[in-house]
């Protein structure tokens, strides 16, 4: 109206809180803390041989363990009567031992597999001496050795498997590490789909497919059998394998010192799924392929050209099929 002052602060408020906010680069991923580098560098060395890296590697990660044991203590999860605090405490060393063992550096740091995996061995080991998981009855006869070892070489299981083939898969699977043994043993054996699968373990659909396909491939390594399945196949149509097609990749994008190229120029190199190439890397790296491989680190190649690389996975394949 004439001879009215409007007032435009308001007006220059609501200008001023509409325009759009700086954009916020992405933060980085928060670098290791020292407990964690620590860790890393004890369970490395225990897998070395240093048998005195345990007691450390307990001591730095009681908490950790502790918060675990706690569970049994405030009555959340029921203990056995056999059972007591200190014979879990005890038990804790076993398992710790079991783990630093089976731990793979390029999964990640060692306390986030502990924290993954110890709760689950903790509840096995439980589980095994509970009142129904124990034989009610125990029978024992007398027999001469020589006799004994007649009646077992020529004596199946109730499933028809000799006793020995039962032996040597037990120690197979005792190597993978629990999720993926449990992801086998679920969907193989018990015929469970992936959906039942993953509501067991806790874990999504995918992520129990994964864990079964690593079961797999780690499994296929102790026999010495391929790297990859589909690698027969490809060879028989003429094909090249996909493990030498990213052997290849690998080679032709490593940078100096043969630090590996990033994964989406492997895999568009090479012709892989993003899943394909994850199996196959682990397995490379499991063969000894490949060293410094992280969740944070690229890694290396070990030998400098394809022919090298692919003549150590032969060597390895055929001394894996003569042990077994």
């Amino acid at each position: 109206m004439p001879g009215v002052e409007r007032d435009t602060s308001a007006l220059a408020l609501v200008v001023d809180t509409a325009s759009p906010a700086p954009a916020v680069p992405n933060p980085d991923p928060p670098a290791p803390d020292a407990t964690t580098i620590r860790a890393n560098e004890l369970a490395r060395a225990y897998q070395a041989g240093r048998l005195d890296a345990l007691p450390a590697l307990f001591e730095l990660l009681r908490p950790l363990l502790r918060s675990s044991l706690q569970r049994y203590a405030v009555g959340s999860l029921v203990l056995p009567a056999p059972l007591d605090q200190d014979d879990l405490h005890q038990q804790s060393w076993i398992i710790l031992d079991t783990l630093a063992h089976r731990w793979d550096p390029a999964g990640g740091d060692f306390p986030a597999y502990i924290r993954s995996t110890f709760l689950w061995e903790l509840w096995r080991y439980v589980r095994s001496l509970s009142p129904g998981r124990r034989a009610r009855t125990v029978r024992v006869d007398n027999i001469q050795h020589d006799e004994l070892l007649d009646r077992l070489g020529n004596r199946a299981g109730t499933d028809g498997r000799n006793w020995d083939t039962q032996l040597i898969a037990a120690e197979m699977l005792n190597e993978l590490d629990p999720i993926a043994r449990w992801a086998f043993l679920l969907h193989l054996l018990e015929d469970r789909s992936f959906r039942d699968v993953a509501q067991a373990l806790k874990l999504t659909q995918a992520g129990a497919y994964r864990a079964y396909r690593r079961a797999l491939d780690q499994l296929r390594l102790r026999a010495g059998l391929d790297l990859d399945p589909d690698d027969a196949l490809a060879q028989q149509s003429g094909n090249q394998p996909a493990t030498e097609r990213l052997v290849t990749a690998l080679h032709e994008g490593a940078g100096p010192r043969q630090r590996l190229p990033g994964r989406a120029i492997v895999c568009a190199r090479a012709n892989l799924s993003e899943v394909r190439f994850a199996r196959l890397m682990g397995l490379l790296v499991a063969r000894g392929c490949i060293v410094g491989r992280s969740a944070r680190k690229p890694g290396r190649l070990v030998y400098a050209t394809v022919d090298e690389t692919l003549e150590h996975l032969r060597r390895r394949q055929e001394s894996g099929g003569r042990s077994q």
